[in-house]
């Protein structure tokens, strides 16, 4: 290239080529990764942060507006430590060239200075030995030969040498690296970004890698030994608002560490690790729009090395069970989506029960559930199918969300791919669905054959039934959940209502009472005339904000059945979106003869 200045078209030229290199050498910065936690997952992360760039950016002839779309894609992709730092280092090459359409080479080196300089600022604790360390003195390299430079080839070709001699450097900075014997992951993608643009000035071709993918995204890859980190969950989302980054860097500190806070003035990336996920979502809530949470459990990540089956058992948040079942059987979570106005929160995982409970009171504009969407979808089942040999769905009825829909789609994709995934309607929702997820996690715990756990899914399903005791038609009628002229009158007369599951999954209501103790008893009558008929022989009782209710009905139960249920738990918030504080079900299975 030669030519003493660059427009938007040739800086994104440039751009595409260095990202690509790095997308290329994905796997290798992943074999390499120690730093901050050693999951393996670097080169995955920049990959899905620059190939959001690549797909998303508006390239225009303008500099700074091709540079700031760029800006702008890369934090809405950015995934990680690392692609959250590469993200705020092109949002600091589009701030610090305002308003130029064109710019020189001397300011060129001057705006790549800043923007590393600047990721600095937005890092709570840098660390050096990094990808940040690596990048800064890059740039001062550049700033102390500027006047040597005539040409735009120029700038990378003649120190590239001088980077990878400070990414040699690494490992004498960083006490894990040297004990690792590997240069940092982080600052190894950014000279590999660097010798992709050199290899773009001389003309030579780059190759998009055959794993390349649209919207960013990639199969993960966590077969590496952790090193020790006392937070458990990589935590990201995106902040919509005009909020100063110190201060919210200082509200996050307390939280935990790897905090980043990258972006403009109106649109921030956060990454933090932590072990109260919740409490970050609640502090985030009072500074901007909460948007793309996302959530990686890094010690799940870590025991799969010693996972118990090869068959992983996948279930959305609306199934109702102890928490202690993911870390105890296979179990793995996809949550459903919670739109609080524009807050975006993800079920059982960014929003602790009883915060919401007080936003159901609270909130002027009621909330709403989504199902996942197909990149939610897709990339959790990418990620068990790089660790089990095959995968179990059990999804909500189909007949109260579109969840199983999104799921059975990429199932049936993988179906013909070859790879063993099966995608079950449950035709059952909360206690009835985790009672059913119980059982088979149970079974592929005692290693049951897949081929023989569907079979028994199939049998279980039609014998599995639901009882919802309503404390108010209230909440049924705000989300939508009963016609309104019913739910209207409900709550005129301050009716409590029973509501169940046809044998087709959708919601029926076919009882009322007055109080909640006359509706208790209807329940457990019902309950006696079943095991009558035909012996219970599993059940649980989840609740709504009501403990002490859902441990006096689960005694009436015992006397009942003759046995304690399985378990007793919290429901869903999505759930409690539809039934209301209050609410107490039990689900139960029964014996095969059952009717």
């Amino acid at each position: 290239m030669k030519q003493n200045y660059l427009t938007g078209k040739d800086f994104f030229d440039i751009f595409r080529h260095g990202a690509m290199e790095v997308i290329n050498n994905k796997d290798h910065l992943n074999k390499i990764n120690v730093f901050p936690v050693a999951d393996g997952d670097t080169g995955n992360n920049l990959a899905m942060t620059l190939n959001s760039v690549i797909d998303y950016t508006q390239v225009v002839d303008s500099f700074h507006e091709t540079s700031k779309s760029m800006a702008e894609a890369s934090i809405y992709g950015a995934r990680g430590n690392s692609g959250v730092i590469f993200a705020q280092y092109i949002s600091g090459i589009a701030a610090a060239s305002e308003g130029k359409d064109r710019i020189s080479l001397k300011d060129f080196i001057e705006v790549i200075r800043k923007a590393s300089e600047g990721i600095y600022e937005a890092l709570v604790h840098p660390v050096e030995g990094t990808m940040l360390t690596v990048m800064k003195q890059w740039s001062l390299y550049l700033i102390e030969h500027k006047d040597k430079y005539q040409y735009i080839d120029e700038i990378f070709i003649n120190s590239i040498e001088e980077a990878k001699s400070l990414l040699l450097k690494t490992p004498e900075q960083l006490e894990i690296l040297k004990k690792h014997n590997v240069v940092d992951s982080g600052a190894k993608g950014f000279v590999y970004y660097l010798e992709g643009i050199i290899k773009f000035l001389r003309g030579e071709t780059i190759k998009a890698p055959r794993d390349f993918q649209r919207a960013g995204v990639w199969n993960q890859s966590y077969d590496r030994n952790h090193e020790h980190t006392e937070f458990r969950y990589c935590t990201e989302t995106l902040i919509k608002g005009n909020v100063d980054k110190e201060e919210l860097k200082k509200a996050l500190e307390t939280f935990g560490d790897s905090i980043i806070v990258a972006g403009s003035a109106t649109l921030k990336h956060i990454h933090i690790h932590t072990n109260t996920v919740e409490d970050v979502f609640k502090t985030l809530s009072k500074y901007g729009i909460i948007d793309r949470p996302k959530i990686e459990d890094m010690r799940m990540q870590e025991r799969l090395k010693d996972k118990t089956s090869n068959i992983a058992i996948l279930t959305d948040s609306i199934g109702d069970f102890p928490k202690t079942y993911f870390e105890q059987y296979d179990v793995h979570l996809l949550p459903v989506n919670i739109f609080v106005g524009e807050n975006q929160y993800l079920d059982k995982v960014t929003v602790k029960a009883d915060d919401f409970y007080d936003t159901l009171k609270n909130s002027k504009i009621y909330p709403n559930s989504g199902q996942p969407n197909d990149i939610q979808v897709k990339q959790k089942i990418d990620y068990l199918k790089e660790h089990y040999e095959s995968i179990i769905c059990i999804m909500v009825s189909s007949k109260l969300s579109g969840t199983y829909e999104s799921v059975e789609k990429y199932g049936r994709k993988l179906q013909e791919e070859g790879y063993p995934i099966e995608v079950i309607d449950s035709k059952l929702n909360s206690a009835a669905q985790g009672l059913l997820v119980t059982r088979v996690a149970e079974m592929v715990a005692e290693g049951v054959s897949k081929e023989d756990v569907v079979t028994e899914i199939k049998n279980i399903i039609p014998r599995t039934e639901i009882y919802v005791a309503l404390n108010t038609f209230a909440n049924s009628l705000k989300s939508g959940r009963v016609p309104k002229v019913v739910g209207k009158i409900g709550v005129l007369f301050k009716l409590r209502p029973i509501i169940s599951l046809d044998k087709e999954g959708k919601g029926t209501a076919f009882s009322i009472a007055v109080s909640k103790k006359k509706l208790m008893k209807k329940i457990t009558n019902m309950l006696e005339k079943k095991n009558k008929e035909t012996p219970i022989s599993q059940y649980v009782v989840v609740y709504a904000k009501d403990q002490k209710g859902a441990e006096d009905f689960a005694k009436d139960i015992e006397k009942i059945i003759g046995k304690p249920p399985e378990y007793i738990t919290e429901i869903s918030s999505v759930t409690a979106l539809h039934v209301g504080e209050g609410a107490i079900a039990v689900g139960f299975i029964r014996e095969e003869n059952g009717s």
